[in-house]
């Protein structure tokens, strides 16, 4: 035993020259409370882990992805936004339906509802006679026959003074107002010969620009009805066709009723509706391709001087194919994972000019996230954006491009070996217990020369 003194690491001194000091004691509570808090921050530092990175080729053999979009348009009308989507393997989809949701927004973006038209739809087959069709024709076809034309000076005034008046807003260049102005003019006739009390005027929107851009006439042509001198949403919808055109303006009053009903009769003479909320979830290829919001319709022609696509995108995203709605849902609701899914957040892309296009570039990228513990694995796209507008001689419109990359990232959250947090431990005990004590032998000496008058 005697001989194991000469390797005796932790030699002891002698109580009698160990002396405790106030200015020791001191360093020593110091000393305490860094060791705390130190070993506090690497017992942290250990249970949370750290994250590890890597890039790896995608392995996933999925064929299609959801996208994920809300979109706000405030310029233009829901009546003819289109949704459209087209990609690499000659997907081309127009005017998708299913999974789209359209929610018609006043002039301050609060929601209107979608006004039911199902009666513009209704009219019995036989409820003009063709006699009465003959005769409406023979006379809407002599030289001297001519409807009432209303401009800027005169709509106002004329709308006013009659209960119910049913307005056809047109334009010469237009082929489809080219078809209905014969047809307009029949249903007139017919209209007058049965003694109804509503008049067909038409707004011509080639000479008074003005009075059709402010009753929002986006689409020729456009009809509309209004009961003393206030307009009854919604548009006509119905087959432009003598009999359906007679029909619903003889069932004018069910249209009226319709907007009462839904709390939304307008009490002026242009539409509360001003722009469109889309949003929606797309099942697509897994390939590049794009989606696009604009307007189209087989039965109009669209003044492009008036589509105005500014919008605010307030959601974009990509996501797996989910085995349930509510799984879909649980995703796209996670607070820890939607700043990564979706960078828009509000997002305002302005047209300036008129036949603004824009464009946004995708660069998809799928995330493998690997959390600590008994948690699940999470697959999220996390995406790149870059966007411009321009000016184009095409219809205003949006559109979205995406490409996936064939590269994955791997987000693996790892906890340290149980070794290493002992090691760093050890180390920053004894570190600091080293430096206080060199701490405390400067302190000391210090002490000393000054009761020796030695420090000056």
């Amino acid at each position: 035993m005697q001989g194991l003194k000469q390797f005796d690491f932790y030699r002891r001194i002698p109580s009698d020259f160990r002396v405790q000091t106030s200015g020791g004691g001191t360093i020593s509570m110091m000393a305490a409370v860094f060791m705390t808090l130190l070993f506090t921050l690497e017992l942290w530092s250990f249970i949370s882990g750290y994250e590890s990175t890597t890039i790896v080729v995608d392995q996933d053999s999925a064929t299609s992805i959801w996208v994920n979009f809300n979109v706000t348009v405030p310029s233009c009308h829901c009546d003819h936004i289109s949704v459209d989507v087209e990609d690499m393997l000659g997907t081309n989809v127009m005017d998708i339906q299913k999974n789209v949701e359209k929610i018609p927004l006043d002039e301050n973006g609060a929601e209107l509802p979608d006004l039911d038209h199902s009666h513009h739809h209704a009219a019995p087959a036989d409820h003009v006679s063709e006699e009465e069709n003959l005769v409406a024709n023979q006379n809407t076809a002599k030289d001297d026959y001519e409807p009432t034309v209303l401009d800027s000076e005169t709509f106002n005034k004329y709308v006013e003074s009659h209960e119910w008046v049913f307005v056809y807003f047109g334009a010469s260049w237009c082929h489809w107002c080219q078809k209905l102005d014969p047809i307009w003019k029949s249903t007139g006739e017919v209209l007058k010969n049965r003694g109804a009390a509503i008049t067909l005027p038409k707004v011509e929107c080639t000479k008074d620009t003005t009075l059709c851009q402010e009753h929002q006439v986006h689409a020729l042509p456009t009809i509309q009805l209004f009961h003393n001198g206030h307009l009854v949403p919604p548009n006509y919808r119905g087959p432009r066709t003598v009999n359906d055109l007679v029909h619903f303006a003889e069932n004018a009053a069910v249209s009226k009723k319709k907007a009462e009903d839904a709390q939304v009769a307008n009490q002026g003479k242009t539409r509360n509706d001003v722009g469109c909320s889309v949003s929606g979830h797309l099942l697509v290829h897994r390939v590049p391709g794009s989606i696009q919001f604009s307007v189209k319709s087989g039965e109009h022609n669209f003044n492009r001087e008036h589509i105005n696509f500014t919008h605010v995108v307030h959601h974009f995203s990509f996501n797996s194919v989910p085995e349930s709605w509510e799984e879909m849902l649980a995703v796209m609701e996670d607070d820890s994972h939607r700043s990564l899914v979706s960078k828009w957040y509000g997002r305002n892309f302005n047209s300036p000019k008129d036949h603004v296009v824009h464009e946004h570039y995708l660069k998809v990228v799928q995330s493998l996230l690997k959390p600590l513990g008994l948690s699940s694995e999470k697959q999220l796209y996390e995406h790149t954006i870059s966007s411009h507008s321009y000016v184009s001689e095409q219809l205003a419109h949006v559109r979205f491009h995406y490409d996936l990359s064939p590269m994955q990232v791997v987000k693996e959250w790892k906890r340290r070996p149980f070794y290493e947090f002992i090691t760093n431990l050890l180390a920053l005990i004894g570190g600091t217990f080293t430096v206080m004590g060199i701490v405390n032998e400067a302190y000391n000496g210090v002490v000393a020369k000054a009761r020796m008058g030695k420090l000056g």
